[in-house]
């Protein structure tokens, strides 16, 4: 390294121009605030601003940024010297376009330039220019920028710049990602660099990276739960009234907006680290969401013929979920280091079903759970999560197999998948149970007074079928 720090020392002068610093500089502004600041002696006559993402053929995904303007500039501006080319001077993570201004002013004379400047580096070391490097085959990093600048004099003798600079990277590699997009050390390559437009960063669901999987596992599952909740509100079913379709919505709700939001933030993730940081709050909501969803159906057809504790269960799941959220919104709450804490919170949120869960069993017995609660698919959905937050929080597989699961099978896409499933599971539970309760009536007061005996041994009779008796009085 000591060679090397020489051989930067011997260029530091020339190693960025001042031109190519301030494209290098506009090109982070456009990148990471969406406008680039004016110098303090330029006004601007007209700018234009375009972004453009392409994937070649080895799977790099590139990003172009094109800037031109004209301005009128002060002959006395003076360019800051650059002395500095660390990886945050060079490479960083956003576009804008100022407001257009009229000119009808005649260009006399004029001065041309044209710089052009492409900088390598290998994993690990410093950004050095490509045309000093001797073994160019194993970079893994490029940047290029073009430069062209024409200076002219108006007829009122004012000093018109009209500049063009073009930079272009390929930033796929997890150590070349800003830090705002390096969540996950154990996936290595494949990664998108920042898209600082939502129509790229859409486009780029066709693409091969990092987050394909984790768009669309959510993507089918949201479209899918949209489709069968529209097939259920509207069938036509005798045992299901009103109340019953909208108990479920409760459901379908949590789970659309959950995957909705999942996927969403999986695809503008890499937008900016201000929409990074809002879509990852309104996913964790929306996993707060799917849980409060989940509980509301199951809660209100296990506890269908008592009220209290229905209502009661009802607000205390309803309140967690509340509380959930307002953790979720803590600004650290979304860092990577926190991922543990992530997972315990929302394991945690699910767990509370345990309550409600024991107090079922306290009063009708473990076999009327089993029977009429849908026991074993409720214990599928619990498991299908818990198994996914495992994987989750110890990033399993990728963390035994760095760079092998940047694309495929990596713990967030089979998170995602056992969330999927989880959802489904519950669906059908929660079906299950419905039919059990709106095919049977509940006890009517004298019934309960017969068979006293049953809930002093701990159990409450079992349903009756519909037609039993005349009385169907719910209390």
């Amino acid at each position: 390294m000591s060679s090397i720090s020489k051989s930067q020392q011997e260029i530091s002068k020339d190693f960025v121009t001042p031109n190519v610093n301030d494209a290098l500089q506009q090109a982070r502004q456009v990148l990471t605030h969406g406008s680039v600041d004016p110098g303090p002696n330029e006004r601007l006559l007209q700018e234009s601003t375009s972004i453009k993402v392409s994937q070649n053929k080895q799977d790099k995904i590139e990003v172009v940024i094109r800037r031109s303007t004209v301005s009128h500039q002060n002959t006395d501006d003076e360019s800051e010297e650059f002395v500095s080319y660390s990886d945050s001077e060079l490479y960083g993570p956003s576009v804008g376009a100022l407001p257009r201004m009229g000119s009808q002013e005649t260009l006399l004379g004029n001065h041309a330039s044209h710089t052009n400047a492409k900088y390598r580096r290998k994993h690990g070391e410093c950004w050095r220019k490509a045309d000093l490097a001797k073994d160019e085959t194993d970079d893994e990093a490029e940047i290029e920028v073009d430069v062209k600048e024409e200076e002219c004099l108006t007829d009122s003798g004012g000093h018109v710049v009209m500049k063009t600079w073009e930079a272009r990277w390929t930033a796929q590699d997890f150590h070349y990602l800003p830090d705002w997009l390096q969540d996950n050390e154990y996936l290595l390559k494949y990664h998108r660099p920042p898209l600082p437009s939502f129509a790229e960063c859409f486009k780029s669901i066709w693409s091969l990276h990092t987050e394909t999987g984790n768009i669309w596992t959510h993507l089918i599952g949201c479209l899918a739960f949209f489709f069968l909740a529209v097939w259920y509100l509207v069938r036509q079913e005798t045992h299901i009234q009103l109340q019953d379709k909208l108990i479920f919505s409760f459901f379908f709700v949590g789970a659309i907006v959950c995957l909705g939001l999942s996927f969403t933030f999986h695809t503008v993730c890499c937008h900016s680290k201000q929409i990074s940081f809002l879509f990852s709050k309104l996913d964790y909501m929306g996993i707060s969401l799917l849980i409060i969803g989940s509980f509301i159906p199951w809660i209100y057809y296990g506890f269908y013929c008592r009220i209290e504790p229905k209502i009661a269960y009802i607000v205390m799941v309803c309140i967690l979920g509340v509380l959930t959220i307002i953790v979720s919104l803590w600004d650290k709450f979304s860092e990577s280091r926190f991922r543990p804490l992530r997972a315990g919170v929302f394991v945690t949120m699910g767990l509370s079903g345990l309550i409600p869960a024991s107090h079922f069993i306290y009063t009708d017995g473990v076999r009327r759970l089993i029977d009429e609660n849908a026991f074993y698919w409720i214990i599928a959905m619990a498991l299908l999560y818990l198994l996914g937050a495992l994987l989750y929080a110890t990033r399993t597989p990728e963390r035994f197999f760095p760079g092998k699961c940047d694309i495929m099978f990596h713990s967030h896409q089979l998170f995602h998948i056992c969330v999927v499933c989880a959802a489904f599971a519950h669906y059908y539970g929660i079906s299950e149970m419905a039919m059990n309760k709106l095919t049977a009536s509940c006890p009517t007061d004298d019934l309960i007074g017969s068979h006293i005996k049953h809930s002093l041994g701990g159990r409450f009779p079992r349903f009756l079928p519909h037609n039993y008796g005349a009385g169907n009085d719910v209390f």
